[in-house]
């Protein structure tokens, strides 16, 4: 061989005795599917569970006193002569159980462990529905499966409220391309709730509406929402509140007065009750419009930050964790809004903005506003679970994964 040609030829590699594997782009994508699908999974194996220990807790572990409304409702519904009948939304409930009541259940357990079993099969089908998620978000399942299942499915108020967030939510999910008919139809399934279940839904379906058109107003200008256009839509939203209060101060003013002296009430009605102890109270005193608005933005922060829940006992640390969860969850997709092509996700943070607008209103404790809170999941899950709110550090790493798989 000449000095020429042995030039040309290339090197060859040293042999190190190890197989390197190059996978393609296909392949990489392939096993992030299949380790999304593997967790998607184990999520949904852990939620009938998460159903079962939380039935368990409502039989033999949580005292009575947690369960004072459903048991009222129940004695209410079989015409008990040891029950004092209530009226208004208690009333409401008691005869709708009473009428679906065909296998003739005559305790609150009967009524938990079905309502446990029909609508945690519920939950299970719109977490199918999905996205694959990552781990906070799979804590954030299991947590909303334990409280509904403690708190919600049950003979009770909140059972009804579940349903009507159900029926925004497949308005939410229906191949209908126009948003404001969406947004349109949700309202009046709010408003009809407040015909005839609670009133002040029909103040939510106007904050929903509200919230339509301020966001839609600030997606048009693309830009990047960063933490100053985020509290400017918060100080939008208060002044909005704000707006509401004169004007039903000067057209209605017998609901004004009720609107602006419900924490009063709550302090007596339920002082010495289950839920004193968690009773909102306002930190500003005095009367009037403008220290209803201190208060009311200062009992918004608590409501949606409750640190002062973990001074209280680590019994309430699940609630404090559960509503960070939605907090930072709703903060996040707030900054992004611009960004969201899916229109379902962008009117459900709509519908629960307005719904939470409202409740800084007339929640009177910590432990209602967790509760009714989870009651709105066919909703909430929809802007919590979705791709965009994955967080890169839960993300597996591909590399691994691939390697794995080779």
């Amino acid at each position: 061989m000449s000095q020429s040609q042995s030039r040309s030829l290339p090197a060859e590699a040293p042999n190190t005795g190890r197989r390197h594997h190059h996978p393609t782009r296909k392949a990489t994508q392939l096993a992030l599917r299949r380790r999304a699908a593997r967790d998607k999974n184990v999520v949904l194996a852990l939620v009938p569970i998460v159903a079962i220990v939380a039935k368990i807790m409502v039989a033999y572990v949580l005292p009575d006193k947690y369960f004072y409304d459903n048991n009222r409702i129940v004695g209410m519904s079989i015409d008990s002569a040891t029950v004092d009948e209530w009226e208004g939304t208690y009333r409401v409930a008691a005869d709708l159980f009473k009428s679906l009541n065909v296998f003739g259940f005559r305790t609150m357990l009967d009524w938990s462990f079905t309502l446990g079993v029909i609508f945690t099969i519920l939950v299970f089908v719109m977490v199918i529905r999905v996205d694959s998620p990552d781990f906070l978000q799979s804590v954030f399942i299991l947590a909303a499966t334990g409280l509904l299942n403690i708190y919600v499915f049950n003979i009770g108020k909140d059972i009804i409220q579940f349903a009507f967030f159900f029926a925004v939510y497949i308005i939410l999910i229906l191949p209908i391309d126009s948003s404001i008919l969406k947004i349109g139809l949700s309202c009046a399934v709010l408003y009809y709730e407040s015909t005839f279940f609670r009133e002040y839904y029909v103040l939510i379906a106007a904050l929903v509406l509200f919230v339509f058109v301020l966001l839609s107003v600030f997606r048009l200008s693309r830009g990047d929402f960063n933490a100053p256009t985020v509290a400017a839509i918060c100080v939008i939203c208060f002044l909005g509140i704000y707006a509401i209060m004169v004007v039903a101060q000067a057209v209605m003013p017998s609901e004004y007065q009720q609107m602006i002296g419900l924490r009063a009430g709550y302090l007596t009605a339920f002082d010495g009750s289950a839920d004193s102890q968690t009773l909102i109270k306002n930190w500003i005193p005095g009367d009037g419009l403008p220290i209803f608005m201190a208060n009311y933005l200062v009992n918004a922060i608590r409501m949606l930050l409750p640190v002062e829940l973990m001074v209280k006992g680590l019994y309430y640390l699940p609630f404090f964790c559960f509503q960070l969860l939605i907090t930072f969850y709703m903060i996040r997709l707030l900054r992004q809004i611009n960004k969201v092509r899916d229109k379902s996700q962008f009117l459900a943070l709509c519908v629960f903005i307005g719904y939470a607008l409202a409740s800084f209103i007339f929640e009177p404790d910590f432990g209602s506003w967790v509760r009714h809170e989870s009651a709105t999941f066919p909703v909430l899950h929809l802007l919590i679970l979705s791709g965009n709110q994955r967080l890169p550090f839960f993300a597996p790493k591909s590399d691994d994964i691939v390697e794995r798989a080779v």
